[in-house]
């Protein structure tokens, strides 16, 4: 599998809020194991060098599970800015976590209670870098 790539501030805006997950809160113990050495592995770039085909926090992102041809569109942000009716899944989320530092075309398989899941990532809509959007 290939390295992620995150932006220096995602990296340092995710080690803050990782940091302040109290140990009662409803995030999985593995799945913030699996956030944590995700971004603790990745590839930290300075924001400006941030290829415009990686999945950054605030991506808008084009999936499509090759196993049912569903596609779906969503946005990963931070946990306090999720919102389902708007497609904006927390970054803690298994699929946010999973895409997070990703490139378009990649193949990401997911873990599921029903098993394995297999999301590609067909293209970007929105990424902040990309954008010169670099306050988000």
């Amino acid at each position: 599998m290939t390295n992620r790539i995150i932006s220096l501030l995602d990296y340092q805006r995710l080690k803050l809020r990782i940091g302040q997950i109290k140990p009662d809160s409803q995030v999985s113990s593995s799945q913030l194991i699996t956030l944590v050495r995700g971004v603790n592995s990745a590839t930290l770039l300075d924001p400006t060098n941030i290829p415009a085909n990686v999945v950054t926090m605030h991506t808008r992102v084009k999936l499509s599970y090759p196993d049912s041809q569903k596609t779906v569109s969503l946005q990963i942000v931070y946990p306090e800015e999720a919102d389902s009716t708007q497609s904006k899944v927390s970054v803690l989320a298994p699929i946010a976590t999973a895409l997070l530092g990703r490139k378009v075309n990649d193949l990401v398989c997911l873990l599921t209670p029903y098993g394995t899941v297999r999301v590609k990532i067909d293209y970007i809509l929105y990424q902040p870098e990309a954008a010169g959007d670099f306050s988000l």
